[in-house]
Order: C-alpha cells, then sequence, then structure tokens
C-alpha cells in the first residue's frame, strides 16, 4: 500500500488529468461549433438569393447586398440632440424609407434588419427620456429595457477595437470636435437596399390586392 501522502499526490495528479481532458474536450466541441458555424455562413454566401425557400431558418444571415468598409470619422455634432426643435425630424430621418422592415422570398417573409432594429432603440429611447419614467405605459418601459440590452449585445458583438484618447477630461470638446476614425461597413447600401425591396413590396402588395 502507498503512504497517504504518496496517495493523496497520486489522487491529485489523476483529478488534474482529468480536469485537463474535460478542458480539452470542451476546447475541442467549441472549435468544432466554431468551424461549423463558418461553413454554414460561407455556404450561405455562395447560394444564390434566389435559392433559399425563406421557410423555418432557410434564408440567408445577412442581406443579399456586397459588404464594402469605409472610414468614419467620430465628431461632435449639433444635430441628433435629445430635445432640441429639429431633433424629432432628424432623428426620424435616421429610418429608412418604408416600416423599418424588408420582405424577401416568393411570399414575401418579413425579416428585421439589425442596424435599423438598433436605430429604433434609439429613436424611441430618445423619445421616452423626455417622458417621466414612472408615468409611461408598462409596454414603453419594458421596450426600452429591451432595447438597452439588445444595444448592449450589439455593442460587444462589433468589438470595436479602435484606439480613443483615454483622459476625456483634458479635451475640449467644444474646440476639438474631432475624434478617432473607425472602420465600419458602408451602411449607405443598406438604406438603398432597404428602400428599393420597400417599393418592390408596395408593388407586390397592391398586384396581390393587399393595397388600394
Amino acid at each position: 500500500m502507498y503512504p497517504a501522502k504518496e496517495t493523496w499526490a497520486c489522487l491529485a495528479l489523476l483529478a488534474c488529468f482529468v480536469a485537463s481532458a474535460l478542458h480539452l474536450n470542451a476546447t475541442l466541441l467549441e472549435t468544432v461549433r466554431r468551424v461549423k458555424a463558418i461553413s454554414r455562413t460561407r455556404e450561405q454566401r455562395l447560394r444564390p438569393i434566389d435559392s433559399f425557400s425563406y421557410v423555418g431558418r432557410d434564408y440567408p444571415e445577412r442581406l443579399p447586398i456586397e459588404r464594402q468598409l469605409v472610414k468614419m470619422i467620430i465628431e461632435e455634432s449639433n444635430h441628433y440632440s435629445l430635445d432640441d426643435p429639429e431633433a424629432h425630424d432628424e432623428w426620424l430621418w435616421t429610418a429608412p424609407v418604408g416600416d423599418n422592415h424588408i420582405r424577401l422570398g416568393p411570399e414575401k417573409r418579413m425579416f428585421a434588419v439589425a442596424m435599423v432594429h438598433q436605430l429604433h432603440c434609439l429613436r424611441n429611447m430618445r423619445i421616452d427620456m423626455l417622458r417621466d419614467w414612472d408615468k409611461l405605459d408598462p409596454r414603453r418601459r419594458a421596450h426600452d429595457k429591451h432595447c438597452l440590452n439588445y444595444i448592449r449585445q450589439w455593442v460587444l458583438c462589433d468589438a470595436d477595437t479602435t484606439l480613443e484618447p483615454g483622459d476625456w477630461t483634458k479635451r475640449n470638446f467644444t474646440v476639438e470636435r474631432v475624434g478617432a476614425i473607425h472602420t465600419c461597413p458602408d451602411w449607405r447600401p443598406v438604406f438603398s437596399f432597404i428602400k428599393e425591396n420597400w417599393f418592390e413590396f408596395e408593388d407586390w402588395a397592391e398586384e396581390q390586392g393587399f393595397r388600394k
């Protein structure tokens, strides 16, 4: 028989091996999951847009537009304030033409576009910030909570690693209006696609007798 100290040492070593094996298995499973997800995304990108049935989960993950990058200078602005007289109209024009949705497929299945959803959340949160929270309809409070969490997750998903000066107390925002330069997907083709899609849907709805 082993002495007590050697027994405990063997058990500790065995526990380390088991923990390492479990960690390795978990890492391998996560790697396999990511590889499969990447493969599915690549397969979707190779599929023609008209090959999707738009039934259940059989639809593209992204808008069928070419993804191009642009430079965006983050700067202070006199526009898009909380309560200036022009604020309502300025924020209203962050919405695309239509009803904030697109329709795809032969049955014109409705989808939301994440960017448009995020802007919708900002517009509604701005409106409710001007009101008495305690007097808001519970449904609006629930919607604002949804939006706050949705934007939180979007920021994490985007994970922009552009470096910005850290000490904001040393910056005169009245004079130093320009901040960092970020590389972003071009949002203009998104608005153009949604606009064209809306007019196509309007024509289709009229042909089907849904519009008079």
